[in-house]
């Protein structure tokens, strides 16, 4: 009789999932790497890129804050994002109501349970339409809730589109992790599987500049030059290696301005959120100037259309794209990788088409074995190092993995593959083009004869979608300090008229300037591969290595053995002196 039971319950089950299954939007596949897990880890890594400039810089930990300005933290959540960020609502609080508000559970327990967004965005709905109210159980009281209450803007997730389903995670788990202090805290689990973390990765490391390589390579000749782009490479690949067992020494760790805080205090985080502001502010440049640039090869010398023109058309381009949602512009970003990916094989198709030199790779066009001079080779690397600046965005894509362990073993596969691209292009531009190599690869192509005529305006067009996928994404950090700086990130519901309208003007003014200011230095400053040359020779070099191998040293010194230390100070050492001789003879040249 029990069997019979047994096989009912069964078949009950399996007829549910399989009716759960046929319910499920098309590509909402089951299992931890289905295409909608991969877009939710996808729109959580761009989620992590937008805001990686944490303005507070006397707050210990990026998500968390304590009661009253205590040390005590307690996380802070942003349901619609699915991950944790400033200025959001306090998890505890929330999950506390989420239990009263779920059939069958009478408190909050963060282990082993699964919590629905949609219930989550209706309880904070129910909470903002009561003003002054407080939310949670009576044991959770003790936490304070601000008593104005932010005002929910219109949640992507809410949209019953199949989009939102690719932007956004439909449930997720919590677990409990102690800092250094023994305070305990609530987090969000990771759901990033293995290969999604390789991906998100990928997508940080390969980008524009790729472009300039081939200038890299003729300024530091064949035989400096790849074993110098290779050496980047493993460099940068050990420093992120000393990141994540950094990471390790907390597990409230999980950004790198946290890394920078538990080294050195708050003038480490400022330090960083200025470094990380020149940077962005760098890739905004040159993504402007790579626009202009690429319009300007198609168009040819047009009287009408000068680089000048181009850029402030660039403005009114790019600008709008600033308004967009976040989950809007992560599927930009997707199209930015896959247009970068696209270019690079094409050059390479291009090169196969063409017989004849320049632009061809039957017969190539004479290139240099050795540096021309000093300051070319200075030149040269700072440009191999600009690719593989991606370490500002690595502690939040380990902290976001399901397992974390697993983090250096994604780290292998990263570095190969943006390896293989990097060579790639940085070779085939170089035999392509030779003596002729000047900013990027893509506007020689542009301005050479003798490929057939489909491939210029295909080329121009995949340019084009890189700047449109990734400049808003550069200017979020900037436009989210700016906003935070000012008062105008959120509204409330005790603002009056006067103040709503103020705050919009001053978003859309900060929306306004930031990408004025890209333009701006675009216009002062026209080469490409002096900005990927610069970023590179300083931003890169401090990021990426100098200050990974300081937080090692602070955070895990009663682990290093003295050989160890020994070798991180001379690469330290001999990074600065690169860095600092680098970055004088790029500006002067």
């Amino acid at each position: 009789m029990r069997d019979s039971v047994d096989e009912d319950e069964n078949a009950s089950l399996l007829h549910r999932r399989r009716l759960s299954i046929i319910d499920q939007p098309f590509g909402l596949f089951r299992g931890p790497n289905s295409l909608h897990n991969f877009a939710s880890s996808f729109t959580r890594a761009q989620s992590f890129a937008a805001h990686k400039i944490d303005s507070d810089i006397k707050k210990k930990r990026s998500f968390f804050a304590g009661a009253n300005g205590e040390n005590q933290p307690d996380e802070l959540y942003d349901p619609t994002l699915m991950v944790p960020l400033p200025q959001g609502e306090r998890l505890s609080n929330l999950l506390n109501e989420y239990s009263s508000y779920r059939s069958g559970f009478s408190s909050f327990s963060p282990y082993n349970e699964v919590f629905y967004q949609d219930d989550i965005v209706n309880i904070m709905n129910q909470n903002r339409s009561r003003q002054n109210s407080m939310i949670g159980a009576p044991n959770t009281a003790a936490i304070p809730i601000p008593s104005k209450r932010l005002t929910l803007s219109r949640s992507f997730s809410s949209m019953r589109l199949g989009l939102s389903y690719a932007s956004t995670a439909s449930h997720f788990s919590l677990k409990k992790v102690e800092d250094s202090d023994g305070n305990v805290v609530t987090v969000i689990a990771g759901q990033s599987t293995a290969p999604q973390t390789v991906f998100n990765s990928v997508n940080v490391l390969i980008g524009v500049g790729l472009l300039a390589l081939p200038v890299g390579l003729l300024k530091t000749g064949w035989i400096l030059g790849l074993p110098l782009l290779i050496l980047c490479c493993l460099t940068t690949f050990w420093s992120a290696l000393l990141l994540s067992k950094s990471l390790d020494t907390d597990a409230t760790l999980m950004t790198y301005a946290d890394l920078g805080y538990a080294s050195y205090g708050s003038a480490a985080k400022l330090f960083i959120s200025l470094l990380f502001s020149a940077d962005l502010l760098g890739l905004g440049v040159s993504l402007v100037l790579l626009f202009s640039d690429s319009l300007f090869s198609l168009l040819g010398d047009d009287v009408y259309w000068t680089k000048t023109n181009l850029k402030l058309l660039a403005f009114f381009v790019l600008t709008p794209f600033t308004f967009m949602p976040l989950p809007v512009l992560s599927v930009f970003s997707l199209f930015g990788i896959i247009s970068t990916i696209s270019i690079t094989i094409l050059v390479f198709l291009c090169g196969l088409i063409k017989p004849y030199s320049p632009g061809s790779l039957i017969q190539v066009m004479p290139t240099n074995f050795w540096p021309q001079s000093i300051p070319d080779f200075f030149l040269g690397l700072g440009i191999l190092m600009a690719p593989f600046g991606g370490h500002a965005i690595f502690p939040n894509l380990k902290s976001d993995m399901r397992h974390p362990h697993k983090f250096s073993k994604t780290l292998v596969s990263t570095y190969s593959i943006t390896l293989l691209t990097d060579c790639s292009m940085a070779i085939v531009g170089f035999l392509m083009f030779g003596a002729l190599c000047n900013n990027e690869a893509t506007s020689l192509l542009l301005e050479t004869e003798g490929y057939p005529k489909w491939v210029y305006p295909l080329i121009s067009g995949l340019i084009c979608v890189v700047p449109l996928a990734k400049t808003p994404l550069n200017a979020k950090p900037i436009i989210s300090t700016l906003d935070s700086m000012f008062g105008i990130d959120h509204q409330y519901a005790e603002d009056s008229l006067a103040a709503r309208i103020i705050k919009n003007f001053g978003k859309f003014a900060t929306r306004i300037g930031v990408n004025a200011l890209f333009v701006g230095f675009a216009i002062l400053l026209p080469e490409f591969d002096k900005i990927i040359g610069i970023l590179g020779s300083s931003i890169c070099f401090i990021i990426c290595i100098i200050l990974p191998c300081l937080f090692y040293l602070n955070l895990c010194k009663d682990s290093i053995q003295s050989f160890e230390r020994a070798y991180i100070w001379v690469v330290i050492i001999v990074s600065l002196t690169l860095a600092t001789v680098c970055t004088a003879i790029t500006i002067m040249y």
